[in-house]
């Protein structure tokens, strides 16, 4: 769940509770009151029963005792010689007397089965003292409070819901916060080791959640940016400490006159300035491999025709193969002027790139086929490249490994160069947002597939 949501349920709530709780105080207050039943009905009064008032007190009184309902129980006591003269409550007969002590006391001890209420008549001259009661069965087994305790219920099981959603949100937030909170600290702290926990169930997902993702994601782009740095500068010691060394040991085989016929000095400055050379194009390629930003290249692609730069290529492979006596054939089969964004420099020299390396590990009158077509599936247009060579292919353990920078297979080992150049072309064809594969096996050739997806110009 959104924490905006989650935020919005809990202020709900928050509102709610207060509300629910002052509805459930007064239905609860309501419930047990006795005056919701003591406002409506009627009493029958028989006048035989007060015989000793007159009449005008008679029709005074009987005037109040219509207020009672039918179900309520009454009791009248003159209170000046405490006489009962009217009463409908078994226990108590008219012509008794009863101190108001006793009323009470008796009131007391009936009070879990009935309501009761006490009360002062003033008729003229006469003070009647009036005690009224309802049976508790009674009003809880009418249909209006059985509503009531159904909606206090309901009231009490939708508070403690509200609660307990409360518990769980808060619960959620401050554990994503901790999490947060904890894993910036590590990735602060440089602690890459250890992964950032979270939870694989996409449907749970919150912005805490895709948070956490984004650092575990960081994390790992961070690993694998220090292991790039490490085997960026095991490359560059490894590569640049040979020609380094042999100036060195030249140099100093000159200066303490090891060397020192004019030949071999002339020999050993020759080597020294050749080794002086392929150091200098070792660090160019290292600089023009740094300056390839792939960010500004993204900004900068402008649509310009693929289909004109593959046939370019093609002539370009068929001459290059010719010097070189390699059996060439090209194979274009792409209809339409193709536009896609693209920088022309850099995708030509992706596409040289992989051909000098099909000329470098094939042999004269080796084979080395370039074909291009399209193919739409799943309603996406896709302009295949594939470049095919019958060369000495490449090992199935270094497959995996041949676009990473430094890294030089088995079979290129005993080759000049860095592992620059494949490590250039997948960033290449990464910037442009093609994909790039390879099929080969040892001793049967390799293929490289190139993926451009397209939008035809009538589209």
């Amino acid at each position: 769940m959104k924490i905006k949501q989650q935020f919005t349920i809990l202020s709900i709530i928050i509102v709610s509770i207060p509300i629910l709780c002052s509805i459930f105080v007064i239905i609860h207050t309501y419930i047990h009151s006795p005056n919701r039943y003591l406002i409506k009905g009627s009493a029958k009064i028989e006048r035989a029963d007060f015989a000793a008032l007159s009449q005008k007190d008679l029709e005074l009184l009987e005037r109040s005792l219509k207020m009672l309902p039918e179900d309520v129980e009454a009791v009248l006591c003159r209170t000046t010689d405490r006489k009962i003269i009217y009463s409908t409550i078994p226990d108590i007969e008219v012509g008794t007397y009863m101190e108001r002590n006793e009323l009470w006391n008796y009131a007391t001890e009936t009070s879990d089965k009935y309501f009761y209420q006490f009360s002062r008549l003033q008729i003229l001259d006469s003070n009647i003292f009036l005690v009224t009661r309802l049976s508790r069965q009674k009003i809880y087994s009418t249909p209006q409070t059985s509503i009531y305790l159904r909606i206090l219920l309901l009231i009490i099981i939708i508070a403690v819901i509200s609660l307990h959603l409360i518990t769980i949100i808060a619960k959620s937030i401050f554990h994503g916060l901790n999490n947060i909170q904890s894993s910036s600290s590590r990735l602060a702290e440089g602690k890459l080791d250890s992964p950032i926990i979270t939870n694989p169930c996409t449907k749970n997902q919150n912005e805490f959640i895709c948070i956490l993702n984004s650092l575990e994601t960081m994390r790992c782009e961070l690993v694998e940016m220090q292991e790039r740095k490490n085997h960026f500068i095991m490359g560059i010691s490894h590569d640049l400490r040979t020609p380094v060394a042999v100036i060195k040991g030249y140099s100093e085989a000159i200066q303490d006159d090891v060397i020192t016929e004019k030949e071999e000095i002339k020999k050993s400055i020759e080597l020294i300035e050749q080794k002086a050379t392929q150091l200098e194009s070792m660090i160019d390629t290292l600089i023009n491999f740094m300056k390839l930003n792939i960010k500004e290249i993204k900004e900068n692609l402008i649509n310009d025709s693929i289909t004109k730069i593959i046939n370019d290529f093609g002539k370009y492979a068929q001459v290059t193969g010719t010097l070189f006596k390699r059996n060439v054939t090209v194979n274009i089969s792409i209809n339409e002027d193709i536009q896609v964004p693209l920088n022309i420099q850099l995708v030509q020299r992706s596409f040289e790139n992989i051909f000098s390396n099909a000329i470098r590990y094939t042999k004269e009158n080796d084979s080395i086929d370039i074909s291009a077509y399209t193919k739409k599936s799943n309603n996406k247009n896709t302009l295949f490249l594939k470049i095919k060579d019958t060369g000495c292919g490449i090992d199935k353990k270094d497959l995996d490994y041949i676009f990473d920078l430094f890294y030089r297979g088995t079979t290129s080992r005993q080759e000049e160069g860095m592992g620059i150049g494949l490590a250039v072309v997948k960033n290449i064809m990464d910037t442009h947002g093609w994909k790039i594969s390879v099929e080969s096996q040892k001793g049967h050739g390799t293929c490289f597939t190139i993926k451009i997806p397209y939008t035809p110009a009538s589209a």
